[in-house]
């Protein structure tokens, strides 16, 4: 299936932070589920922006299409690169307070994931990067983060 397909099957919806995606379970914003989980999609050059969760554990889970590189900034500084592909990595774990963000690499096709999150996703744990306080904290990822921050 295509990238049409897929949003019309699952329902997707624009993401605040770039790309499509489905509330399937938990996000009911109570805070009483102990998980969470979504449909995401990527396509072509569209990213996820770096963003964090506090006190929250998300896992991505590859379903289809295009290699995703998932980017992730340790506090520590540390970057880790995955690629979620099904000949690669098809699950990952994001840590609370690690910076991440996504693209497909070739700027082309789509990539579906599915995201949990535990526990349960609630906007009040959940920041969008400040390109220049990021920059100030990670000056040696300066070229990433210049492309994967929208402010």
């Amino acid at each position: 299936m295509d990238a049409i397909k897929y949003i019309e099957k699952l329902g997707l919806e624009p993401h605040p932070e770039g790309g499509y995606f489905k509330q399937v379970y938990g996000n009911d914003e109570t805070g009483t589920k102990a998980v969470s989980t979504i449909y995401y999609m990527l396509t072509d050059d569209k990213i996820s922006a770096f963003h964090r969760l506090h006190d929250m554990t998300e896992i991505w889970y590859f379903h289809a299409g295009e290699r995703l590189n998932l980017y992730v900034i340790n506090p520590d500084g540390e970057l880790v690169v995955h690629h979620l592909f099904a000949n690669n990595e098809m699950q990952v774990v994001i840590e609370p307070e690690q910076w991440f963000a996504a693209e497909i690499p070739t700027k082309n096709g789509f990539c579906l994931v599915g995201c949990s999150v535990t526990p349960a996703f609630n906007y009040e744990n959940f920041e969008l990067a400040k390109k220049d306080e990021l920059l100030k904290a990670f000056p040696q990822h300066a070229e990433l983060i210049e492309r994967m921050c929208v402010n």
